[in-house]
């Protein structure tokens, strides 16, 4: 919309009311609009907004020095959730029973979760990422903006859009992602590198920006910033017991999917073999911070330098609906109740139910739960009975296990 403003040399406001209707315009002036939007190929988006939203610039919060400060960096979408039988293959041409537009991408997810628990765990969520000027990257600040989520460190490119993803979910939950890649700068950190704070600051890491920022976010570590880092999106080319290796020895919290073990230790088998793999990783390197192992509907584990044991807590059983983003409500949920209580496993449950609940609906922030709603969800829900030999298994009917 404000690259179409530019061409037609009129105001957003003006671009606003020709599109949805919403007020009278002279004819000369709708002509030159009409004129940008066919040069443009500008497709309005169907959920308008004002014009005041689509030129506000960012979401700024209030600064509250007695809330801890998570600062999420990593790659925003708008994402587009085909819903279909089964995924078609080539040359074949499917309907889809629907196809919803929803604001997406491992860093906005995590953000929004994180966010959505202020009712019991409130945290100042920030979001480092980079945008375009077009009219879906208003949408998706004003998106964030109505999710509580800080949108000052976002930086926005002239005459380019945001990335785009396409999500085909099957009948049965399983799903395969198309998306464009989004590349940060280490600028992009510049506004938090040397600024003192008394918040309890943590900075977590989408795993495809670590190419690009982890000089930049080793820094912000030694500084004192709590170091996390999401593994679930690395490149493909670091996923060796090498490469894994070094980068958990550089953060405090690490979270790991079997996917990323699997692909690291060529592991193959069930949840045990998985399991034994990434520990005998572990050991080997003797870590400096928390990891977490996430195991889907089998939970998750708990690997802390300071236990001689790993904790296992158990997942919630869920009607599988979309597993996309299940990781990153995970890892949102995790962040906001640790960094207010400091107790991991804890965090883990309320992760768990994060997790389940969102591959429970269609697109990963078309609900997303409040923290009473996780707590109504562990208070009913039915664990999973996957049991681990050698694991000790935090059973919520046991004394409170200190982290």
């Amino acid at each position: 919309m404000v690259t179409v403003a530019r061409l037609a040399g009129v105001s957003v406001g003006t671009v606003f009311n020709v599109v949805n209707d919403a007020a009278a315009v002279r004819p000369a002036t709708r002509k030159k609009v009409e004129a940008a939007i066919r040069t443009l190929s500008f497709h309005p988006n169907t959920l308008p907004l004002s014009p005041i939203a689509a030129t506000r610039p960012a979401f700024i919060r209030t600064p509250r020095d007695d809330l801890p400060q998570l600062i999420v960096v990593g790659a925003v979408s708008v994402d587009y959730t085909a819903m279909l039988s089964v995924l078609p293959h080539r040359n074949d041409r499917s309907t889809a029973r629907s196809i919803e537009k929803s604001l997406g991408g491992p860093a906005a997810n995590t953000a929004v979760f994180a966010a959505a628990l202020a009712d019991q765990f409130p945290v100042t969520v920030e979001l480092v990422t980079t945008l375009g000027d077009d009219g879906d990257s208003d949408w998706v600040l004003e998106e964030l903006r109505q999710k509580n989520v800080d949108t000052a460190a976002v930086r926005r490119q002239v005459n380019q859009r945001i990335s785009r993803c396409i999500v085909l979910v099957e009948r049965n939950g399983s799903r395969t992602i198309l998306n464009e890649p989004v590349t940060l700068l280490a600028s992009d950190l510049a506004r938090y590198a040397g600024r003192a704070t008394k918040q309890r600051r943590c900075l977590h890491l989408d795993g495809s920006q670590v190419d690009h920022l982890l000089r930049t976010v080793l820094d912000m570590g030694r500084s004192g910033t709590i170091l996390s880092l999401q593994m679930t999106d690395l490149p493909a080319e670091l996923h060796t017991t090498k490469h894994l290796a070094k980068l958990i020895n550089h953060f405090d919290l690490v979270f790991l999917n079997r996917d990323v073990v699997q692909d690291a230790t060529r592991c193959r088998g069930g949840l045990a073999p998985v399991v034994e793999a990434a520990l005998a990783l572990v050991r080997n390197i003797g870590p400096k911070g928390t990891m977490i192992l996430t195991l889907g509907e089998d939970g998750a584990l708990i690997i802390s330098p300071d236990r001689r044991e790993p904790i296992h807590v158990p997942g919630l059983a869920a009607h599988v609906v979309d597993t996309t983003g299940a990781g990153d409500a995970f890892a949102g949920a995790f962040l906001s109740v640790w960094l207010n209580t400091g107790d991991a496993i804890t965090a883990a449950r309320y992760a768990n139910a994060a997790g389940a609940f969102a591959v429970s609906v269609e697109g990963t922030q078309n609900s997303v739960p409040t923290a009473a709603l996780l707590q109504r969800l562990l208070e009913v829900a039915v664990r999973a009975p996957q049991e681990l030999d050698g694991i000790v298994r935090y059973n919520p009917a046991d004394a409170a296990i200190p982290t």
